[in-house]
């Protein structure tokens, strides 16, 4: 696997393809690059190069940056963004991604972001709001709850139950096994998510904001804020729902190209 060397640490990534029209794929949290490896695929196209980024922490990738794990993330982002020689960039993040991708700094062409995690856009004077953000608080509550009883297996069962449209019995014991390891990491993935301030989020001169149907209803308060705050943003609802990147990749790659 690539990997890119900076100042702050390296920065691991898989990659397809070769050409000047880059497109950078940042992951979703307790996921990696190789998750958005069928999508990639799918996206394939002549002079396309296509690169999954992962993010700090995940594979290689260790980045020592300040501002918490959030800006480390869109730090590695960043980092691959401006390695690549490209006539015309395209970022893609989903979920931690696409937090990471909103606040990344290097400027790109195009932004797609599929049910960006971005709960500082919710109003607590709407009641809609608050319910979808009580209902996210309860997982998360629920995760804090087993990694303290000492049981990090409960803790991540609890959160892919609730946000991977997965019962935790129906995967393979082998990525429980490194589900449960990563718990950890991504408990602090989820804290720096939940915290996250409120800032101006950073677009493109074409935004598109995927948003899976059958997605939690947290996200589709966040990804319609979001959209009513990036000036020209498109809200597109697909089939799916929130890990469609990896378990329903021809829609979201139709998604993608279609708008």
């Amino acid at each position: 696997m690539p990997l890119y060397h900076t100042p702050a640490g390296p920065v691991e990534t898989q990659e397809w393809g070769e050409g000047e029209d880059v497109w950078v794929l940042a992951h979703a949290a307790a996921a990696g690059p190789n998750t958005l490896s069928g999508l990639a695929k799918r996206l394939a196209a002549p002079g396309r190069r296509l690169v999954a980024v992962a993010l700090n922490g995940y594979g290689g990738t260790a980045l020592d940056v300040p501002g918490g794990p959030i800006a480390a993330h869109a730090a590695a982002v960043d980092a691959v963004l401006t390695a690549l020689p490209a006539r015309r960039r395209t970022l893609f993040g989903h979920s931690m991604g696409g937090l990471a991708s909103l606040v990344r700094r290097t400027p790109v062409d195009r932004l797609v972001v599929f049910d960006p995690i971005v709960t500082a856009v919710l109003r607590e004077d709407d009641p809609e709001d608050a319910a979808a953000r009580a209902w996210d608080l309860s997982i998360n509550d629920g995760f804090y709850a087993g990694m303290a009883a000492g049981d990090p297996e409960r803790a991540i069962a609890t959160f892919i139950e609730a946000w991977n449209e997965q019962r935790w019995t129906d995967i393979p014991a082998s990525a429980r096994a490194r589900l449960t390891a990563a718990a950890p990491r991504l408990g602090a993935d989820m804290r720096a998510c939940s915290t996250h301030p409120a800032v101006p989020y950073l677009g493109a001169p074409e935004v598109v904001i995927l948003q899976g149907a059958r997605s939690p209803e947290v996200t589709h308060r966040m990804t319609a804020r979001l959209a009513a705050l990036l000036p020209g943003a498109r809200r597109v609802v697909i089939e799916g729902g929130h890990m469609a990147p990896i378990f329903a990749a021809d829609a979201v790659a139709g998604a993608v190209t279609a708008v």
